[in-house]
């Protein structure tokens, strides 16, 4: 009986810590967020003119942004899917928020991804003030990917790039990217953020919607190692949320030696524009 007991005593400590842990992750993503959305102006002017874009940007923003749809000043979404470390990994699901700044390149991301019943990882990627930074942990507890660095700060500051098209008036009101028409359907951009440069493209199809992002300049940690490797996301399934038409469905991968390596596929289960704090 004295060993039930203290096992049922362990047990139940070991859950009240889990459960102080989480709700410590979650009040950090709180805190973040706020500090996020600042106190964010009542109304946003174009930094860019669009007369000043190359045609293939044009027809997308002119399909993205519905009936002269007025700049966002915030933007916040719920998101599903499935995620996987690696090619030798199975999918698991995976759910999240994500808040973004529609005036400069910020954003905070908190998922969840659940492994089994009894094994869940708690993951918070963000890129603020010019620096990215990844905090994975499972159980909500035990940290397992603590990043920072110069190669954070570029692969984080692309993820925010690649991420636009849910919120496309952003186009029109960050500053420091310019544009180059590849051909009809292919614009590269380079963005400028503090003492950071990166470069991309986006594929656009006839319509206007924006299919597919591809970059040489994210870095992957491999082996230890933060080392640059391409890659790309494409998009699909476009619907209108609050005057912005947006992809639902989204795929990331890495270009191996080998092959496209996917591993996150997102749904968008809710967009809102103009709300500045958590959800």
């Amino acid at each position: 009986m004295f060993v039930l007991f203290v096992l049922l005593f362990l047990i139940a400590a070991f859950a009240a810590y889990l459960y102080v842990q989480h709700q410590s992750f979650s009040s950090m993503v709180w805190k973040e967020v706020r500090e996020l959305a600042g106190d964010p102006p009542q109304a946003l002017e174009a930094a860019v003119g669009l007369a000043s874009f190359p045609e293939p940007m044009r027809r997308y923003l002119s399909y993205a942004i519905v009936d002269g749809r007025a700049p966002a000043t915030f933007a916040r979404m719920r998101h599903g899917g499935t995620f996987r470390r690696s090619a030798a990994e199975p999918w698991f699901s995976i759910s999240g928020e994500q808040y973004y700044d529609t005036s400069t390149p910020a954003f905070v991301w908190s998922a969840t991804m659940k492994m089994n019943a009894l094994l869940w990882v708690r993951g918070r990627d963000k890129y603020m003030n010019g620096h990215g930074h990844m905090l994975i942990k499972p159980l909500s507890a035990f940290t397992a990917v603590d990043a920072a660095g110069p190669e954070m700060d570029q692969s984080t500051l692309l993820r925010y790039i690649s991420e636009m098209p849910w919120f496309p008036t952003a186009f029109l009101t960050v500053p420091g990217i310019s544009y180059q028409a590849v051909d009809e359907n292919t614009v590269k951009l380079k963005m400028t953020h503090g003492e950071i440069s990166v470069t991309a493209r986006f594929t656009i199809d006839e319509q206007g919607a924006i299919t597919r992002f591809h970059t040489e300049d994210r870095y992957r940690e491999m082996d230890g190692a933060m080392l640059r490797q391409p890659w790309f996301g494409t998009y699909g399934e476009y619907r209108e949320f609050d005057g912005m038409r947006i992809p639902v469905s989204a795929e990331v991968a890495w270009e191996t030696p080998e092959g496209p390596l996917p591993y996150a596929r997102f749904r968008i289960e809710q967009m809102e524009y103009d709300i500045p704090s958590p959800f």
